[in-house]
């Protein structure tokens, strides 16, 4: 076991050493590429007992926000496409947006998918491993949200078949930065084991519980195997992005369909040159 550690221990800090790399220069990028925009949902459900707007999106509103990506340009992409244009291997359309859940409610199966295949639309859903076919212990048991049913394997399976990729949330939605290097490792190895022998395919995105992760923590997920690691900064993403540290816009049931469309507008509109821009005149002020 100590030979694994020491062995695991060397790979993390080469894995470090390359996300510091990759995060202070990245791959080249155009100034023009676009911005890859990812959504950030929880529940699809119009029942208001399963929680607060803070997580919940009701169906009307959920299907009113895919028309609008729709009647306004918006091309709805697969996770899986995001580590090639990362890395500049692949070229994305206009305005492109990838749509993800957290999690894995229940709900996202009964109100969420159908409106997904309505429109033609992939998403990726990130999986609690031991919440799968129970209830969302890891919020109801400390009282911060009402008891919600998961999804089930059969159901995830049914939304396999129709395009939706599962990604993983770790085994049990803990803090990962209040865990120790091993305790993290088990959570975010062990759910992509997990996952990957349920689910017969590999599992190589990954989401950070609630949004907590540092770089040593980053750099366990890398190791592990994965390829993306969404975060809830909110933000978007340039070709010579981290793809260990991915920036999401949440929706949350708050949102009216004006300022839904106001966060799309305002990021979409914004290229990697932009962002150049930006951090000049924020470290000529003293700001970066």
């Amino acid at each position: 076991m100590r030979s694994f550690w020491w062995a695991f221990g060397f790979v993390l800090v080469l894995v470090a050493a390359w996300l510091f790399c990759f995060g202070r220069a990245g791959y080249s990028s155009s100034e023009k590429a676009p911005a890859l925009i990812i959504l950030m949902y929880h529940k699809v459900t119009p029942d208001p007992h399963s929680g607060g707007l803070g997580l919940r999106v009701s169906p009307a509103s959920f299907a009113a926000q895919m028309r609008y990506l729709r009647d306004h340009g918006y091309t709805v992409i697969s996770m899986n496409e995001v580590p090639d244009f990362l890395r500049g291997k692949k070229s994305l359309p206009p305005k492109p947006v990838v749509i993800t859940f957290d999690d894995g409610y229940r709900d996202n199966y009964r109100y969420a998918l159908p409106v997904l295949k309505a429109f033609g639309y992939t998403a990726t859903v990130y999986l609690v491993a031991h919440a799968v076919g129970g209830y969302n212990f890891f919020d109801a048991n400390r009282g911060v949200q009402p008891r919600n049913e998961m999804l089930t394997w059969e159901e995830i399976r049914e939304m396999q078949a129709a395009g939706i990729t599962f990604g993983a949330h770790t085994l049990d939605h803990p803090s990962l930065i209040s865990l120790s290097p091993e305790e993290a490792l088990s959570q975010i190895r062990g759910a992509k084991e997990f996952l990957e022998e349920k689910l017969g395919c590999p599992v190589v995105h990954f989401s950070y519980p609630y949004g907590d992760f540092n770089s040593e923590v980053a750099a366990i997920v890398a190791a592990a195997g994965y390829k993306t690691a969404v975060t809830d900064t909110p933000g978007v993403n340039y070709r010579g992005a981290n793809p260990f540290t991915l920036k999401r816009i949440r929706v949350t049931g708050k949102h009216a369909l004006w300022r839904f469309a106001y966060e799309l507008e305002r990021h979409g509109k914004e290229t990697a040159g932009d962002l150049q821009e930006r951090r000049k005149v924020a470290k000529r002020k003293g700001n970066f």
